[in-house]
């Protein structure tokens, strides 16, 4: 365990350091976390482009897994009794350039996480309809800036992807909506996007069932929605492991009922190309098997393979000169699009042992100003923690019966609900 006693880990007549995380997503909050109680008179900054904290917690996780959420009540904690700052509103690279903070900061967390969707690497039709799963979620999540066409996905969706973000798709896309009470969807999304349930859900995985990444629980909770029909294509009788048996006793005959939702999972298919025919998204895969095709035409095609940094000429995206000596990585944006929030946290903890053991060599030194190095910058714009909390309590108080909050979506009305009561 990362200790927490001061005077184990400042040198002798040292201050403590001062601190700025970049990123207020679970890393980024468990690495202020950690470094509070190893250093609790440290000054700690985490800053976050948005005017709301929690980035993955908010936006990335599925809007009807709010036991999930729950882990922001102890980081909310950091912000209101730990002395931690954070400073919403606040985009590096954009507000203030990352050279300014880094001279500022005697460390410097980058926690900022893959913001992007990967795309799939084949020839594509411009016209064709692809989504971006990362993207899918955060607009169903009331992400203020997700940049999907508030157009229908249509009954026929294909969904190339077989991790737990594309069970996530799959899940809220078959939902009826009256099994989202408790969460925080965004409603109007959902119903512009979904305005009714996709009567076929088609599912692309590379690998076999043995090798499939989805949690066994996330395709149990799939299989276990009322109205939803399970298929499966490519199944060897060879392949084991929890999620082959669990496809093979849910398998049913197709029910000729309206409102059902039918999902196949087809393994064994590598993605070839993405045409269209007659106004439908057409892929064309290879089975691996024997090395024949198929193909699937659908509304939408919905990608979920992993995510990046972002576009490359993206100023706010952490570059290769993004560095220092003492600059960290932390979560996402060090190790990958992997791993859960739990793991986040054993990395964070890791992180911060390493951090720490660098202070205490002599390797990092305390005598960068920090906030007050870029508070003149920063003053007119920066959305404190207390002023996150009028924000939420705008979003609780509109909440829609049956559901946590109502999100707000409109950033200008998120910094006027900020700043009204200053």
């Amino acid at each position: 365990m990362v200790g927490t006693h001061t005077s184990q880990h400042v040198p002798p007549g040292s201050a403590s350091p001062t601190v700025a995380v970049v990123g207020s997503g679970p890393s980024g909050c468990y690495v202020a976390q950690f470094l509070s109680k190893t250093w609790p008179d440290s000054e700690i900054t985490v800053f976050e482009s948005l005017p709301a904290p929690y980035g993955l917690i908010r936006y990335g996780v599925a809007a009807d897994h709010q036991g999930t959420k729950g882990v922001v009540r102890q980081f909310d904690r950091l912000f209101t009794r730990g002395g931690i700052r954070f400073a919403g509103n606040v985009t590096v690279g954009r507000d203030i350039d990352f050279a300014r903070l880094a001279d500022s900061f005697d460390i410097v967390v980058l926690a900022t996480g893959l913001p992007g969707d990967r795309e799939l690497d084949v020839p594509r039709d411009p016209r064709a309809r692809v989504v971006g799963a990362g993207a899918l979620l955060r607009a169903l999540n009331g992400f203020p800036h997700h940049g999907l066409p508030r157009t229908p996905l249509g009954s026929r969706v294909l969904v190339i992807g077989m991790g737990n973000v594309a069970l996530d798709v799959l899940r809220l896309l078959s939902k009826d909506t009256a099994d989202f009470t408790g969460s925080d969807i965004d409603d109007e999304m959902l119903t512009q996007l979904r305005p009714e349930r996709p009567a076929t859900l088609d599912v692309i995985a590379r690998s076999g069932a043995s090798q499939a990444k989805c949690d066994a629980a996330m395709l149990r909770e799939l299989i276990a929605l009322d109205g939803v029909d399970i298929a499966v294509s490519g199944l060897d009788e060879k392949d084991s492991g929890p999620v082959a048996d669990l496809l093979r006793a849910a398998a049913v005959p197709a029910r000729d009922e309206p409102g059902r939702t039918r999902v196949t999972f087809h393994f064994g298919l590598v993605p070839e190309s993405l045409t269209t025919c007659h106004g439908r998204t057409v892929l064309t895969a290879r089975r691996r098997d024997d090395g024949g095709s198929a193909e699937f035409a659908a509304d939408t095609v919905v990608t979920a393979i992993g995510f990046t940094h972002g576009a490359a000429h993206d100023d706010c995206c952490p570059g290769p000169d993004w560095t220092g000596d003492h600059v960290y990585r932390a979560g996402w944006l060090s190790r990958g699009a992997q791993g859960t929030i739990a793991e986040n946290r054993k990395h964070a903890q890791s992180l911060v042992r390493s951090i720490v053991d660098d202070f205490a060599a002599g390797r990092i030194t305390a005598d960068r100003p920090g906030f007050a190095g870029v508070a003149d910058l920063l003053a007119h714009r920066v959305v404190g923690f207390g002023d996150w909390q009028r924000i939420e309590a705008a979003e609780h108080r509109s909440a829609r019966p049956g559901r946590c909050r109502r999100k707000i979506t409109d950033l200008d009305q998120m910094l006027a609900l900020a700043t009204g009561a200053r």
